[in-house]
This record gives structure tokens, sequence and C-alpha cells, in this order.
């Protein structure tokens, strides 16, 4: 499961609609508007999911861009119960020339 918590920078004159619709999205819970521009959200997806979970937001009309505060992508179990992580940092890394791990 990944948690991400962000702020969506919109217009002035769109953002109370933006929170409306974000607040429609079973993924996302707001937690109001900041200095008349900026959604406070968190998102909760599995992480294989999340990043097109966010995307969804970024398409919405009079959002001019995204904040990413905070991310925690947590252990997951397959369908099988053995738990895994879909991020491995030992296999990102290794894919980076001159970075050996």
């Amino acid at each position: 499961m990944a948690i991400m918590g962000f702020l969506v920078h919109a217009l002035k004159e769109d953002v109370t609609e933006v929170e409306a619709r974000i607040r429609q999205m079973p993924e996302m819970t707001t937690y109001g508007i900041h200095q008349g521009q900026y959604v406070v959200v968190v998102a909760e997806a599995l992480s294989d999911r999340i990043e097109k979970v966010v995307d969804r937001v970024k398409q919405l009309p009079g959002v001019l861009t995204l904040y990413t505060t905070y991310l925690t992508i947590e252990d997951e179990m397959d369908e099988n119960g053995t738990l895994e992580t879909n991020l491995s940092l030992r296999k990102l890394m290794k894919k980076k020339p001159g970075i050996d791990i």
C-alpha cells in the first residue's frame, strides 16, 4: 500500500471545484483548501497503482501542478499470501550506472 500526501495547486477561481472533484475519487481524502489555491490531499492505493491514481488528479481542469509532501510504500501481500514490496531500492539502484549496492 502506498500513502501519498500532496498539495494540488489550482487556479484560485477553480480551487473549490477541483477539491470537489478530488473528494469524489475513492482513493483520495481532502483536508481543505490552504491559502486559497492549494487543496490538501492524501491518496491511498496499491503501490503499483499510486502513480496512475495521482495522474488522474493532474488531468483535472484548473490544476496547475502537484507538490508531494509525503510518500510511503508499505509491504503488501501477493495472491499467495507472500509478503512483497513493489518498490525495491536495491533493484532500482542497480539499474543506475556507477552505483553498486
